[in-house]
């Protein structure tokens, strides 16, 4: 239905006049009787009354006349929203990204954006960044938090962050005191990890196979605070981010010799155009002062 049909009606409908309607419209009057006569055509049903000394509206006129104001009033309601879109005012940023990087580095950094941006709220979902990965080319998700590595012509990357691969462990535990961690180090060491489809652990997985070595595997989980309370409690060691230890009072974080990075990105498939909300993130970041510290 053209919605310029019901704008012309509803102001015949409020002057009982086509000659009136038509000068409020700048229209002339053949054009308003004809829009009326389509609307009336499409509607199946006799919308105005003409008589000799004016017109009324029908029964069903009334009842246009009442939907037709609603209607033009969601309308309106729908491009103001869509407006504040478009400007930036309001939407949703939506973005995938491992738990690590979501509790240690996600609220400065997000918390930072959003105090910019009032009128955006955010959703974040958790997963591994291969699995991150997959589901940007496969258009599942916009944005997501990826390793950097090697092979990733189909990603477009806004690098995040460059962290250092730590051994974390209790405050209390017999390594907490050592400056240096080295590979061999960890046979037989109990540890509490990460599920293999976890970047951070597929490296250490590789570091210990080059090595010969091989861990105590207490607990596997993509959990992480169920990884940390059990490092606490001293059943284990782990893997983790440089961040993870420093912001962890209760952990000690422990370098590799010789050193693991880890960097790391936001990414979206090559070519994808994507909402502004999300855009006006990867803008925001592109200039962010604390990001790939």
């Amino acid at each position: 239905m053209d919605l310029r049909k019901l704008q012309i009606f509803l102001v015949v409908a409020e002057q009982l006049s086509f000659s009136a309607a038509a000068k409020q419209l700048h229209m002339a009057q053949p054009a308003v009787s004809i829009a009326i006569r389509k609307l009336e055509e499409e509607l199946g049903t006799l919308l105005l009354e003409r008589a000799h000394r004016g017109i009324r509206l029908t029964e069903e006129g009334l009842v246009t006349q009442a939907r037709a104001r609603d209607i033009l009033q969601q309308v309106k309601e729908l491009n103001h929203c869509v407006g504040e879109m478009a400007n930036l005012l309001r939407g949703e940023v939506r973005i995938a990204c491992p738990s690590m990087v979501a509790t240690y580095l996600l609220p400065e950094l997000l918390g930072d954006f959003l105090l910019t941006h009032t009128g955006l709220t955010a959703s974040v979902t958790q997963n591994g960044t291969q699995h991150i990965e997959q589901m940007l080319l496969d258009d599942q998700i916009e944005l997501g938090v990826v390793t950097i590595t090697d092979g990733q012509e189909g990603l477009e990357t806004q690098p995040l962050i460059e962290q250092e691969v730590q051994l974390c462990v209790a405050l209390d535990h017999p390594l907490a005191k050592h400056q240096v961690i080295e590979l061999p180090q960890l046979s037989n060491l109990a540890m509490v990890i990460y599920e293999s489809d976890y970047y951070i652990r597929k490296l250490l997985d590789a570091a210990c196979a080059t090595h010969k070595v091989s861990p105590d595997i207490r607990l596997q989980t993509n959990f992480l605070p169920l990884i940390k309370g059990m490092v606490k409690r001293g059943i284990g060691v782990t893997v983790g981010l440089n961040m993870m230890a420093e912001q962890e009072d209760s952990l000690a974080g422990i370098p590799f010799q010789p050193p693991i990075h880890i960097q790391m990105a936001i990414a979206k498939r090559r070519g994808r155009v994507i909402s502004r909300a999300n855009q006006a993130l990867l803008d925001w970041l592109a200039h962010a002062p604390h990001v790939a510290p």
